[in-house]
């Protein structure tokens, strides 16, 4: 799998809401799964734009998993290692990649949002911000790529037959 970027992810994030708990608790009981979740329970993921993205090799390898059939997020998983590539939904401008694909110099994390749904016996590390849900500074980072983007929401080359 080959995904090729272009300039820097809109933000780089720790995400704790429960679908993404139950995705990659799923996705590592695969065979030779990579490990998704951090050890209390995040997943890392850079957002890029959709238009500064695309697959350039395997993107038919990738496999679509949704935690409901009618689930506007779906994940993407190379079918010959069980590694999750990237989460989309489906009526956003940006394409959620997981963090641990890109080499070790990728963005680190800025934030940790949806830490409401984090169980309550597992502390939060002080390490970035945290937040409950989807915090002001979130929300209006996607809001401004999304205006620089001409309120678009492109399809990602590549990824078609996925």
């Amino acid at each position: 799998m080959t995904f090729e970027t272009a300039g820097s992810p809109i933000m780089s994030v720790i995400c704790h809401c429960t679908s993404c708990r139950t995705a990659g608790h799923r996705i590592e009981e695969r065979p030779g799964a990579p490990a998704v979740l951090d050890a209390i329970g995040g997943t890392t993921f850079l957002l890029y734009r959709k238009d500064r993205l695309r697959c350039t090799r395997g993107g038919e390898k990738l496999e679509t998993l949704r935690l409901k059939p009618d689930s506007p997020t779906r994940r993407l998983v190379a079918r010959c290692c069980n590694a999750p590539m990237a989460l989309e939904f489906s009526k956003g401008h940006w394409l959620s990649m997981y963090r641990d694909r890109f080499p070790d110099h990728a963005q680190p994390p800025e934030m940790r949002v949806m830490t409401a749904d984090q169980p309550d016996n597992i502390p939060l590390p002080d390490d970035v911000p945290a937040y409950a849900r989807h915090s002001g500074r979130f929300m209006w980072r996607l809001l401004g790529a999304w205006i620089a983007m001409g309120l678009r929401v492109p399809r990602v080359p590549g990824l078609e037959a996925a």
